[in-house]
């Protein structure tokens, strides 16, 4: 191989390497909205409901299958403390129930990126089933977030987070569509055969994730 020949390739190399091994993002479903309207409430009206314990609401289609479901928290913090939490995805492991790994990927810029989470899915007496995906996180600062999934286990998966500033207080909600049918035999047999299986189990784990999120986001404001 020549020198010009080899200055070529090196070349060619260096401008292909910077796009080699970047995930392909595939677009956001339709039910990934950009406002599902929490910013249109009556706050007084809300806190009192949210003071009460969690708020869920749950979108299912004529045929009662899930759509999905919607928790909601007040949390004692402000907004800025929320969103801190919320997008601290590397140290989920140390707060978020099910989640046994999460790491960063890929960023596009700051207001993409790309997370593998490992979580750990245990159901009533079925055996514990851990299962690893990736998913697109869009950040718009600083009250919304939506995630996708992109990759692994759990194909169609989608969600995210709503922020709604109350005083020294913030109202977050979390949707949430888990495709727990798409588990396999077992656990994805049993959810696509009782979808009221399949909601009970995306409502559980909203309300857990909501709690997780109020807790921590609380704790660190006392720091």
């Amino acid at each position: 191989m020549s020198r010009r020949t080899l200055i070529v390739v090196l070349i060619a190399l260096g401008l292909a390497l910077p796009f080699a091994g970047r995930v392909e993002i595939p677009a956001a479903p339709p039910e990934t909205r950009p406002d599902y309207g929490f910013a249109e409430l009556n706050p007084s009206t809300m806190k009192s409901l949210l003071s009460q314990g969690s708020l869920i609401i749950v979108r299912q289609r004529p045929d009662l299958t899930l759509i999905n479901v919607t928790s909601g928290a007040l949390v004692n913090a402000p907004l800025e403390k929320c969103w801190e939490v919320i997008t601290d995805f590397e140290h989920y492991p140390e707060f978020m129930p099910q989640t046994t790994a999460e790491r960063i990927v890929e960023r596009d810029g700051d207001t993409r990126l790309v997370v593998e989470q490992t979580i750990g899915v245990k159901i009533w007496k079925l055996p514990s089933v851990d299962v690893t995906y990736q998913l697109v996180q869009e950040l718009t600062p600083p009250n919304r977030l939506r995630f996708w999934h992109i990759s692994g286990t759990l194909e169609g998966t989608y969600g995210g987070w709503d922020l709604v500033s109350a005083g020294d207080q913030t109202m977050i909600f979390y949707t949430l569509y888990s495709n727990l049918t798409a588990l396999g035999w077992g656990l994805g047999s049993a959810m696509k055969a009782e979808p009221d299986f399949m909601t009970g189990v995306n409502m559980t784990t909203a309300i857990m994730v909501t709690k997780a999120v109020k807790e921590e986001t609380e704790r660190r404001q006392k720091l």
